[in-house]
């Protein structure tokens, strides 16, 4: 599922603009079509701008009312499914992998205790590791989330940047079972999430274990006007 607002508020309608030729969206869906464990793409929007678009393209979309999260808008949509498990993924990422979804999936196929899945990437470069906007992850020696923070993590005692430090920074692709998707809208928004801002959060905070996968996989997220700015450079390179 892919959860796409119209009223961005750093960048209002990046769901709609223009890469070439193409809504950013349909870039997303049709990437993501390209997975080989997804058995259905849903675009869940709160605007009917959106939601026309991806029926111009010939894609499925579901209108939704307000969330708070964008994981409260796909467990909302989730209520009317009776998929057992459900994939979030970030319809400002046009450049998505699909292989980067099918290595979310698979350990749901591999082990039925799995829970929920992320990703995360290597750091390779002390103005990520330094910058509040790249969340970083910290996990146990088998994989599972021990905390995610915009903060500096782990902490360095030498306090300099190193490069072969086990620093990660999160790939915000999701992956949960559809129960512990419905239980995350139930739960009030819990005080760490809050503190950082930061959804996954909640299902920590409530006991859920989720399972993060390292991937190659890389993509470019459109927050901003500057951020497309710099895709088009790339695509135009």
């Amino acid at each position: 599922m892919i959860p796409a607002r119209y009223a961005s508020s750093r960048f209002e309608g990046k769901a709609l603009v223009d890469i070439l030729g193409k809504p950013m969206i349909q870039h997303v869906y049709e990437r993501a079509c390209q997975s080989n464990l997804l058995d259905r793409v849903v675009v869940a929007t709160d605007d009917q701008r959106v939601s026309d678009a991806v029926s111009g393209f010939g894609g499925e979309a579901i209108l939704t009312g307000p969330a708070e999260t964008g994981t409260d808008r796909v467990a909302k949509v989730a209520e009317s499914l009776s998929d057992d498990i459900i994939a979030n993924i970030q319809g400002d990422e046009p450049l998505l992998d699909p292989k980067a979804v099918d290595q979310l999936l698979q350990p749901f196929l591999d082990d039925s205790t799995t829970q929920v899945t992320t990703l995360m990437q290597q750091i390779e470069n002390p103005d990520d590791y330094y910058d509040s906007n790249v969340v970083k992850v910290v996990v146990t020696q088998s994989g599972q989330a021990m905390y995610f923070s915009r903060s500096c993590l782990p902490g360095n005692l030498e306090q300099e940047w190193s490069a072969s430090a086990p620093n990660f920074r999160h790939v915000g692709l999701y992956a949960f079972k559809r129960s512990h998707l419905l239980d995350f809208t139930r739960w009030k928004r819990t005080p760490y999430e809050t503190s950082e801002g930061l959804e996954q959060l909640r299902f920590l905070e409530n006991g859920v274990s989720i399972r993060v996968l390292e991937t190659k996989s890389s993509s470019i997220g459109i927050d901003t006007p500057d951020d497309l700015k710099r895709l088009m450079q790339f695509l135009k390179a």
